[in-house]
């Protein structure tokens, strides 16, 4: 863990830069990561855009802006910037954009691959676009990020569990699956998260009379804001919970500032946990603004009739030239 900590007057001016743009309705969210983790896809995904895809070459070489709106007048803009590990030419300018654009950002959203195992490219990247910064720009920009595991649908075996809820299915991972997917969350917050804990703030909106004698908390009664200096584990939140059980949906919000977010976009697996941990940073007015996007799990459920496109297996006798089974036209017969 870094060997420095943020001064009571550091913290303040952090605080200040997390809380700057609450009442000004617009909202800004960047995501990043090495080419090809699927960032352009989980951005299409939670907002049905269509930004350009491909399997083989990076697609995103400009930084695009998908912005999201309501009636009340809020702004919500996702920034989708080029993907890192294309070539050394163009990392050195990439990370120029991201070292000017993610210090405007007021979420950062670090993609990688849920199927990847090395972490040194990565972390190389985190600290050269840190080059160069303040103690308290390093802690503003490390208290706004969120790793998420993009692709998680990608880890073999075994198979997802589609549950069928009326006309929707929302898919699941399997125990096996589930099991890993969290061993790996805890493996990436431990590799990118807890190394930079000192310099970390981490803010959630107060909808309740908050007030616990701990030194690591304030209260800013006058945002309606908590903060919480510091790195918080598994260890310290299960303690406060168990201490102050009144405020378990507030310090699980605040330890979801620590988390890494497994999710997929084909599946739309964890997607409605992912908005829901981006509103929790933006703070209350955001999560008021935006809620109607993360109501009834909507965002985690794939209708149906689309089901048929995400895989297929089929089944051929070429002895007698003949298709014992096809998962599509089996699925076909269910519909109804």
């Amino acid at each position: 863990m870094e060997d420095v900590s943020l001064t009571p007057d550091q913290i303040k001016l952090v605080q200040e830069e997390l809380k700057k743009r609450i009442d000004n309705r617009q909202f800004w969210v960047s995501i990043v990561g090495q080419t090809g983790v699927g960032k352009s896809s989980l951005l299409n995904a939670l907002f049905g855009t269509n930004l350009k895809t491909d399997p083989v070459k990076p697609c995103t070489k400009e930084i695009e802006e998908i912005p999201v709106q309501i009636k009340e007048g809020g702004t919500l803009y996702f920034y989708d910037l080029p993907g890192i590990g294309e070539s050394e030419e163009a990392d050195e300018g990439y990370l120029k954009q991201y070292r000017e654009h993610l210090q405007s950002s007021d979420v950062i959203l670090w993609a990688i691959h849920a199927d990847n195992r090395s972490v040194v490219f990565d972390q190389q990247s985190l600290k050269k676009i840190m080059e160069g910064y303040t103690l308290e720009q390093k802690a503003v920009l490390m208290s706004k990020l969120t790793f998420i595991l993009t692709k998680a649908d990608v880890l073999h075996p075994p198979s997802w569990i589609a549950a069928k809820i009326g006309n929707f299915v929302k898919f699941l991972p399997p125990p096996q699956t589930k099991e890993t997917l969290e061993q790996k969350s805890l493996f990436y917050q431990k590799t990118f998260i807890e190394p930079y804990g000192n310099l970390i703030v981490s803010k959630t909106y107060n909808d309740c009379d908050f007030d616990i004698p701990e030194e690591n908390f304030e209260c800013d009664k006058i945002s309606r804001l908590i903060y919480y200096k510091g790195y918080m584990n598994d260890e310290k939140l299960s303690t406060y919970q168990k201490k102050y059980s009144q405020y378990q949906d507030l310090f699980d919000r605040l330890y979801d500032n620590y988390r890494v977010i497994p999710c997929s976009a084909i599946l739309r697996y964890n997607l409605n946990k992912l908005m829901l941990v981006i509103l929790n940073k933006l703070g209350d007015e955001a999560t008021l603004q935006f809620r109607h996007i993360v109501s009834g799990d909507a965002l985690d459920r794939v209708p149906f009739e689309k089901t048929e496109n995400l895989c297929n297996l089929l089944v051929y006798d070429p002895g007698n030239k003949k298709t014992l089974f096809e998962f599509r036209r089996w699925l076909n017969t269910q519909k109804y």
